[in-house]
């Protein structure tokens, strides 16, 4: 017997037959075919293999070249992309060459190949998206997602809009002046939200520029945004727009256009952390807290904006992943983590929650139709209500809650939530027609608002607000004369909403008839709270921030004067008072029409609406109108607010928010 070859012959491997290894084997002796000795191909399996010698030298030497080659482009691509760098950095990434099917990949790429590797490298990078070389366990996408920042300090002490900044740039001012704009947060907007604890925003301040201050030492920039720094940017936002100005009135206007443009500036930086956050999964309470803050500024730049509605969607969605809604439960899917087992951290969760769960059943109705949808599902909360207490009381251990008779800090928030509670059972019992909806229906719905009006503690009751009493309490609560005329404004715009789609006509009389009276009512209700908020001067820039946020307020009640003079046509006293009312609010959306978009377009509405009808001619001027109704009005609006420059709200603010470029995902 011969000896047995070590390989199988050639004839059987291609044939991928079992060879016996005998010369000749048994399939070649079968089939009557010569039986060789073949040397096998590489295998990936990297089992040992014959080979010529000639050609060992060459491609050994070849493939090392391609490893040093490689083992380079890696040690560039450390170095240019280590953590600290800025975003704008470029990083060198390795060649990924996808093969055609069929097609047979050459060893080394070519001239050209390289080239195209570049070009599509560079563009990788200005976009900070810097891929690294990848193995089965890694998460592709996560590092396609990845959204770098750059993060630095500014030593100068004032803001300044800067003009062609790029888009994931951001300059935070020194933070003695954040600390400042901190403290204009609490003073004019802090006390109705009462979502941020004021010890705690001075030492998230603190954490964010000491852990930017150490990045940028060590590496020159910071590309991660700490937890906190989306919130801190919102309310820099806020505060450079709400910040009072001490000059005269001519002074003021310039600065205010200024101020625009840097709280614009500072939106966006707030959008792109939070879009960081978005990719990485990074979110926390202070995501939360910043997306509030966004959306209260936004409704007041935008008044009704579909970008506002979208961050309160990502606000729920957040506050579910972080589990917000279920800080009470006995069975929550997730262990109690530290925040968790600290009391005042825990209270402040529970009143962020509430505090979005307010402004998602309240804006679903106020700015849709009856069939617009909530976010948050009452029957999915397992989080207690927050307590009614002073902020002064809740780094106590033992918090003593007070009677909602009595004003706290809460008080106002309470209310609110009560407002929201109501707002959410219209648009669940609210028919999407409005023909199907009874009188009983609508009775039954209005007399919850009316109960609640008449159990309101009096410190919020607007028709004994001069009592002795009531200024007593004011003396010790500054806000609450503001808390008081907003519960009442809420209540009676919530009355508008229910009333409104019944006053051009009912086929019930009964129903036709009563909401035409409490549409009107509460129509005039509005207004008037709007005359007792707005200034007959505007001193500061929060005066002006309250008069944009409350033109969609003043569009409501004259929308229900403007309705009930062209479809139910009162006559006498009455249609001269109603025309009288509405004349006034024209009057002064007119006047503030140059510079908000919002303001020039409920105007439009309302003129279209009273031509349509016949309650003005076509060939009318609404100068001409205005002039010969009211030309010797006493107007709540000073001559110089009506003589103001055109203020470029809608053009700044596509500058510098509606580029894509900060929401785009790579």
């Amino acid at each position: 017997m011969s000896d047995t070859p070590r390989n199988a012959c050639h004839s059987c491997r291609r044939r991928k037959l079992r060879c016996n290894k005998q010369r000749p084997c048994s399939n070649c002796q079968v089939r009557s075919l010569t039986c060789d000795e073949q040397v096998p191909e590489p295998s990936a399996s990297g089992r040992k293999r014959t080979h010529n010698e000639s050609d060992a030298t060459p491609n050994i030497l070849d493939r090392l070249a391609r490893v040093e080659a490689y083992i380079d482009l890696q040690k560039n691509s450390d170095r240019d992309g280590s953590v600290g760098h800025p975003a704008h950095t470029h990083n060198i990434t390795p060649e990924i060459c996808v093969p055609a099917p069929g097609k047979r990949v050459s060893p080394s790429p070519t001239a050209s190949d390289t080239n195209a590797a570049r070009h599509i490298q560079e563009a990788i990078s200005q976009r900070a998206v810097p891929l690294g070389p990848t193995s089965a366990k890694d998460n592709v996408l996560s590092q396609a997602l990845v959204y770098n920042l750059s993060i630095s300090i500014l030593p100068v002490s004032f803001l300044t809009a800067q003009q062609d900044i790029n888009s994931a740039d951001i300059h935070l001012p020194p933070k003695h002046e954040t600390a400042r704009l901190l403290h204009v947060y609490f003073e004019y907007i802090g006390y109705f939200q009462h979502i941020i604890y004021p010890p705690h925003g001075l030492e998230l301040i603190d954490e964010v520029y000491k852990e930017i201050s150490e990045i940028s030492d060590i590496h020159g920039s910071c590309t991660t945004a700490p937890r906190g720094l989306a919130l801190i940017l919102a309310i820099i936002a806020l505060g450079a727009i709400l910040e009072p100005i001490e000059e005269s009135f001519d002074a003021v206007i310039p600065i205010l256009k200024e101020r625009l443009k840097v709280t614009a500036i500072y939106i966006r930086a707030s959008m792109d952390c939070l879009e960081q956050h978005r990719r990485r999964m990074t979110y926390s309470l202070e995501s939360v807290q910043a997306m509030l803050v966004l959306y209260f500024l936004m409704n007041h730049i935008e008044t009704t904006s579909p970008r506002a509605r979208s961050l309160l969607a990502e606000a729920v969605t957040v506050s579910h992943s972080l589990g917000l809604h279920l800080l009470d439960s006995a069975s929550s899917r997730t262990g109690p983590t530290a925040d968790d087992l600290d009391p005042m951290t825990r209270e402040m969760k529970r009143r962020v929650w509430w505090y979005l769960a307010a402004i998602d059943w309240m804006s679903a109705l106020v700015e849709g139709p009856f069939d617009t949808i909530y976010f948050v599902q009452p029957n999915r909360i397992w989080t207690n209500l927050p307590l009614n207490i002073n902020d002064d009381d809740l780094d106590k251990p033992h918090k003593h809650e007070r009677p909602l008779s009595e004003p706290t800090s809460m008080s106002y928030n309470l209310h609110r939530l009560k407002i929201a509670e109501i707002a959410r059972c219209i648009s669940d019992e609210m028919p999407r027609d409005a023909n199907d909806a009874t009188c009983e229906l609508i009775l039954s719905l209005d007399s919850r608002l009316e109960s609640f009006i008449q159990s309101l503690p009096a410190f919020f009751r607007v028709e004994i607000a001069d009592s002795e009493e009531t200024a007593r309490i004011d003396r010790a609560y500054p806000h609450t004369p503001m808390q008081r005329l907003l519960i009442n404004f809420l209540v009676n715009l919530m009355r508008c909403k229910l009333h409104f789609p019944f006053l051009p006509g009912h086929p019930s009389r009964a129903l036709h008839a009563f909401s035409q009276d409490a549409s009107l009512k509460a129509a005039r209700r509005v207004l008037s709270v709007y005359h007792e908020m707005n200034m007959t001067h505007i001193t500061h820039s929060s005066d002006f921030m309250k008069l944009q946020g409350i033109v969609f307020h003043m569009f409501t009640g004259a929308l229900i004067l403007a309705t009930n003079l062209c479809c139910n046509r009162p006559e006498g006293q009455e249609r001269d008072r109603q025309t009288s009312e509405l004349m006034e609010v024209l009057r002064q959306l007119d006047g503030i029409k140059q510079y908000s978009q919002s303001a020039s377009k409920f105007l439009e509405t309302l003129t279209q609406l009273l031509t349509k009808y016949g309650v003005w001619t076509a060939d009318t001027s609404m100068a001409m109108t205005l002039d010969s109704a009211y030309g010797t009005m006493d107007m709540t609006i000073s001559q110089d607010y009506l003589q103001l420059a055109p203020f470029p709200y809608e053009e700044l603010w596509d500058t510098f928010v509606e580029r894509p470029t900060a929401l785009d995902l790579f």
